[in-house]
């Protein structure tokens, strides 16, 4: 966190109070000499939760998110804008007659991104990206807390539903941070405090159960509203207006959003194989009682105009030649499936090699936009969606992996086939067909692949399915798709990943704050 203090923490309050995709919203003092007194009124709170969203620029639901695609093999990215073409770069690729073909630059992934996890590489650390993000959101969400036990902000009407709707939502913040930290590093810090960092670095694990304590904090608080009404309108004070068209979540919505990041974070961060029965049966619990179709629920969506929202955004990105559909993702698609029809054509000519960096960078089909009657891609502002922290979608998938691996076979297969047909996908249900465990698991795990994609969770499949791992120990996807360097197709090709699991902490952060004695490992994993 300390990369994020020494560049950012200074700038916190303009930060707060200058969110540039709704600067109408914010003129409240000079921009140039904020200070943290604004925060003792009604009003400069409601402008402060509205900071959050500063957080989640460009770099956040591009960069990071764009992270997690490429090295789930959803997206491929040749560019070496902030390490992406090392980040998906498998160790090597065996084709339909047996060559072995290797990068033809560096080394694994592994060994690429380590390099370059070093304050002089800049952007082109990956490791940086998501921690400075989430450690700036975390410290946002220690000044609401703080601003309101010191007692001093003057809260008119129903004062104990305004500030249990501020406590819900810095809670529910910080329990999102501490989500994606212990979801994507060994290691991190546990802070409260505003401006304040430390040298206990705690492990993966500890971050999961701090983010569900603060998670459970936001709920406590979300019961302690007392008029819906009161907490509406001042929850739709710290949302940007065009993230929520809708209106904001009810109270109610807002915990089944919670629980389905809760059971988001068991899925995972355990291996499929190590799986416990109490674990499906939490999953499972936390899912059925997650997001429901219809639900109102935190998002992200693009912006009129004038905001990082609108371009800096992977539904605009992937149609300006900064993201390409992977072959992999491609072949997941079922025959029939309409989401394919409406999302991909083919190019007139397949691109091979691209860059010449290797050839898992290449692809025979292009993204058609959401104006064309698509699902995923848009140069148009305003249309595309992307979820904050789960969907209902994602919450019906939990519940339907938990069930078919408790044995309750076609119970999960139901709630494929619920969202396929609320995705229109036009495929014939699998209830029914006697499906077998493990043909089931295959199903779902085909459909996370399609129905969640560019939400940011194929990386995290990838890893627990253990497709990541290297072929000596299991892992690797065989039976894929890609074009070789000579255009020709290969349907029966191997691919070894070889990936990290979990990112080391980024060197920005131990430059300035060495771990103190006894702290956990900070090396990737």
């Amino acid at each position: 966190m300390k990369y994020f203090f020494k560049k950012g923490l200074f700038l916190l309050p303009a930060l707060m109070l200058l969110l540039t995709a709704c600067e109408e919203d914010l003129d409240v003092v000079n921009p140039n000499e904020p200070t943290l007194d604004v925060l003792d009124t009604e009003d400069g709170i409601k402008r402060a939760m509205l900071g959050m969203y500063n957080t989640f620029d460009g770099g956040f639901v591009w960069v990071v998110n764009a992270h997690h695609e490429c090295m789930g093999d959803a997206l491929y990215i040749p560019w070496g804008n902030f390490s992406w073409r090392w980040a998906n770069q498998p160790t090597s690729i065996t084709l339909d007659d047996g060559t072995v073909v290797t990068p033809p630059q560096g080394g694994t992934q592994a060994q690429e991104l380590v390099l370059r996890n070093d304050r002089a590489q800049g952007d082109n650390n990956a490791f940086i990206w998501e921690w400075a993000y989430m450690y700036r959101l975390n410290n946002i969400s220690n000044l609401l807390i703080s601003k309101l036990d010191e007692g001093t902000i003057e809260l008119s009407g129903d004062a104990a539903t305004k500030e249990a709707t501020v406590r819900a939502f810095a809670h529910f913040w910080k329990g999102f941070t501490y989500s994606r930290i212990g979801s994507m590093y060994s290691a991190g810090i546990i802070t409260d405090v505003f401006g304040e960092t430390n040298p206990n670095f705690v492990t993966r694990q500890a971050l999961i159960d701090e983010a569900n304590n603060q998670l459970d904090l936001a709920i406590d608080q979300l019961g302690r509203v007392g008029d819906e009404a009161v907490y509406a309108e001042f929850l739709s004070a710290g949302i940007p207006d065009f993230m929520r068209p809708d209106g904001v979540p009810t109270t109610d919505e807002f915990v089944r959003n919670i629980n389905t990041l809760k059971a988001r974070n068991i899925l995972v961060n355990t291996k499929v194989a190590d799986m416990t029965d109490q674990q499906w049966a939490q999953i499972e619990s936390l899912a059925s009682n997650g997001l429901q179709q219809g639900d109102n629920y935190l998002q992200f969506r693009t912006a009129d105009e004038n905001s990082n929202f609108r371009t800096g955004f992977n539904p605009y990105r992937v149609l300006i030649g900064w993201h390409f559909p992977s072959e992999r993702l491609i072949q997941d698609f079922k025959d029939g499936d309409e989401r394919f029809a409406r999302n991909f054509a083919l190019l007139a000519t397949p691109q091979v090699n691209r860059a010449g960096r290797g050839i898992q960078y290449g692809t025979r089909y292009g993204f058609a936009t959401i104006d064309e009657g698509g699902d995923y891609a848009t140069l148009t502002s305003g249309l595309a969606v992307l979820d904050v922290a789960g969907s209902w979608e994602e919450a019906s998938l939990m519940e339907a992996e938990a069930l078919i691996n408790q044995g309750s076979v076609e119970d999960g297969l139901a709630l494929i086939d619920a969202v396929r047909t609320a995705q229109n996908s036009g495929l014939p249900a699998v209830t029914g067909t006697g499906l077998d465990q493990a043909t089931a698991i295959d199903e779902l795990y085909l459909e996370r692949r399609i129905g969640l994609f560019l939400r940011g969770l194929p990386f995290y499949d990838a890893r627990r399915f253990g497709v990541i791992d290297p072929i000596s120990e299991g892992g690797g996807r065989e039976g894929a798709v890609v074009l070789d360097a000579n255009g020709v197709l290969n349907t029966n090709a191997t691919f070894d990943y070889n990936y990290l699991n979990y990112w080391g902490v980024p060197d920005d952060e131990l430059d300035f704050n060495l771990p103190a004695m006894g702290s956990a490992s900070v090396e990737p994993e």
